[in-house]
């Protein structure tokens, strides 16, 4: 009885967290989830618009990302998930890309999906379902483009094919 209460208590604490995640606790779960090894930057620049909200390192180089998060998935597989890039964020990933590694994560509840070129595309629900991974499968990656080096289509394809969620786990 006493294992059953625990993870009872474990899946109430787990759907507590999520209800009130945002941006900031998405950010920070994939931080806590990082190798020591990464070297990370919580950047908070009030004085330039569309700096990405964080910057990686190893000794394989650099990786700027901005993440956006969504609490819930949209109803219908069709509808196109709203987030909040703005042009001027979407903008500076465009730039940086030619030089460094960048990505924009997209988040919804406990899974995310990477993207590393085209920053303006629509989502929707079935394809975000299709391409997503956990946050720890995100973790992963960041250490993957900052360790590694390489291709960061390598080693998205890589931990898309890892995964082990399933489309319910989103739902």
């Amino acid at each position: 009885m006493g294992g059953l209460m625990h993870q009872l208590d474990a899946l109430v604490v787990t759907t507590h967290h999520l209800l009130y995640m945002n941006e900031h606790g998405f950010i920070k779960s994939i931080h806590n989830a990082l190798h020591p090894d990464v070297y990370k930057w919580k950047i908070h620049d009030t004085y330039t618009g569309g700096v990405p909200d964080a910057m990686y390192a190893g000794p394989a180089g650099l990786l700027f990302v901005e993440y956006k998060y969504v609490k819930t998935l949209p109803a219908r597989d069709d509808t196109v998930i709203r987030h909040s890039l703005s042009a001027l964020q979407c903008s500076w990933l465009e730039r940086m890309k030619p030089s460094t590694n960048v990505a924009l994560v997209l988040g919804v509840a406990d899974t995310a999906i990477i993207i590393v070129d085209d920053f303006s595309t629509n989502i929707c629900k079935s394809k975000y379902i299709e391409q997503s991974v956990s946050r720890k499968d995100v973790a992963h990656w960041i250490q993957a483009v900052t360790h590694s080096g390489g291709d960061v289509y390598e080693h998205k394809r890589r931990i898309s094919n890892n995964s082990k969620k399933s489309p319910q786990d989103l739902e």
